[in-house]
């Protein structure tokens, strides 16, 4: 259900922005992180990665990410590659925070008071989003600082959401920005360039 949404969404996003019209139908399409090769699960309009990033076929110049989260469905835009990731603030085992975090992000998790896990690992999965590796091990050895960057000159960015401190993967630089929903979700944004601008578009899904 939570991928129908999704596509739905897709759907809206790119009539409403790029005026494209494409029915959440045409654009199906199942992929994962687990490896999928060119041309599986591929619907008419989205071809998928190696790693299951999906893409448009026929628009390669729009870069799009989904997700979804228990109450909240979002789809990012972009004209570079992007990755989004939304939860609710949680906690997280202390195995899973060996396996998955830096000495220095357990280290700043664990004297923050106002700090969650998903405020780390939504950053992580934003990433793995948006270079379409899926999340691995090396994107597990890549250090976040949640500490706020400067703001980019003649930047817009809307109430809550603020630009976090670039990291370094694969001699590349990625940018990231991090937001608080009214109603808890934590949202982060993973991109290829400089995000100097963020647009929020709310879509009320009818009533069934």
């Amino acid at each position: 259900m939570m991928h129908r949404w999704g596509l739905d969404l897709l759907s809206h996003g790119l009539r409403q922005v790029y005026g494209l019209t494409l029915s959440s139908r045409a654009l199906e399409y199942r992929g994962d992180h687990e490896g999928l090769g060119p041309g599986s699960g591929n619907s008419r309009h989205i071809l998928l990665g190696p790693h299951g990033k999906p893409r448009l076929s026929d628009h390669p110049q729009i870069h799009f990410s989904l997700t979804n989260c228990p109450g909240l469905v979002a789809c990012a835009f972009s004209d570079s590659e992007i990755g989004i990731d939304a939860e609710m603030p949680r906690g997280a085992s202390p195995a899973l925070l060996s396996r998955v975090l830096t000495e220095e992000e357990a280290k700043m998790l664990a004297s923050s008071d106002h700090l969650s896990f998903s405020h780390l690992w939504t950053c992580k999965e934003a990433l793995a989003k948006c270079t379409g590796l899926g999340l691995n091990s090396d994107i597990y050895r890549v250090g976040f600082r949640l500490s706020a960057a400067a703001i980019p000159p003649a930047a817009k960015y809307p109430p809550l959401f603020y630009p976090l401190l670039p990291v370094r993967f694969q001699r590349k630089d990625y940018y990231l920005a991090q937001g608080h929903l009214p109603d808890g979700h934590i949202i982060s944004l993973c991109s290829a360039k400089v995000i100097d601008s963020i647009k929020i578009l709310p879509v009320q899904r009818a009533k069934q």
